[in-house]
């Protein structure tokens, strides 16, 4: 599997397809196999790039201060490696506050961006749970039992009645080689709790296209409305799922993904599906 020194960091990527750059950031607890239901469909027309950020999959966890500022500067470390100059962005959860810092401290490096169960920064809800899931990682819980809480967070009602369907989820889960490391898990969410972008947002100029899940309980749909109203040049779109909607309802998700990026063919996904 393809590893590059970056920084202060050995950080674990893949790429498929070919054609303009993709890259897609995962969010807090997430390692690139989060987007299995996504890679596929955009690499159809996409030089799709993914990674494991610091603390997450196979990328070098190290028990120090991590921010989102310095996850961004990971992410353009991975654009000159790979010889990027500009890509399209899209950033899920946690990765839509490093999509957001890329656009703002690198705008030379950044087409297209695309924000994904995100906002301009976390709000007291929010904070109360993040602090919850860290207080769950310091405890003596199980792996199992911090996968079925955190569960709790990510899914939608439709998935959680579904309760063959939300074992499957959850065995899936589990049955991840590269669990996160507890440390490394703190280390993230701590850097997304002081992150703000909300009086910056004003001189993001790229085209945006803000997507949110109607059932979100994690980061609620009021955030990605909020995120688009500050946005210069942003699209709003709510689909249907959870905070994990992309994985519960990849067709909708990856067809907004690719009519926004200017592909044709994403007609033809949604007639599929129909």
């Amino acid at each position: 599997m393809p590893t590059a020194q970056l920084r202060d960091i050995l950080v674990h990527y893949e790429e498929a397809g070919s054609g303009d750059p993709l890259v897609l950031i995962m969010g807090l607890g997430g390692d690139l196999q989060g987007w299995a239901l996504q890679v596929p469909e955009l690499a159809k027309h996409f030089r799709v790039i993914t990674f494991d950020n610091r603390g997450a999959g196979r990328t070098n966890a190290p028990d120090r201060p991590y921010s989102i500022t310095g996850m961004a500067r990971d992410t353009v470390a991975l654009m000159d490696h790979l010889g990027i100059a500009k890509a399209h962005i899209l950033g899920f959860s946690m990765g839509g506050y490093i999509a957001q810092e890329l656009a703002l401290a690198h705008p030379d490096r950044v087409d297209r961006l695309i924000l994904l169960s995100t906002a301009p920064k976390i709000d007291g809800y929010g904070r109360v749970v993040v602090r919850s899931l860290i207080n769950a990682r310091r405890s003596n819980m199980s792996r199992e039992q911090i996968v079925r809480l955190t569960s709790a967070f990510l899914y939608s009602p439709e998935l959680l009645d579904d309760e063959e369907r939300y074992e499957r989820s959850i065995l899936n889960s589990l049955a991840n080689q590269w669990p996160q490391q507890d440390h490394a898990f703190i280390r993230q969410a701590q850097a997304l709790l002081t992150f703000d972008a909300s009086d910056r947002l004003a001189n993001v100029k790229q085209q945006a296209l803000v997507v949110g899940g109607v059932d979100d309980i994690l980061v609620p749909i009021r955030n990605s409305r909020k995120l688009a109203e500050l946005l210069p040049n942003a699209t709003l779109k709510e689909l249907p799922g959870g905070h994990v909607g992309a994985m519960e309802h990849p067709h909708e998700y990856n067809a907004a993904f690719l009519e926004f990026l200017g592909v044709g063919a994403a007609k033809e996904a949604a007639e599929t599906v129909a």
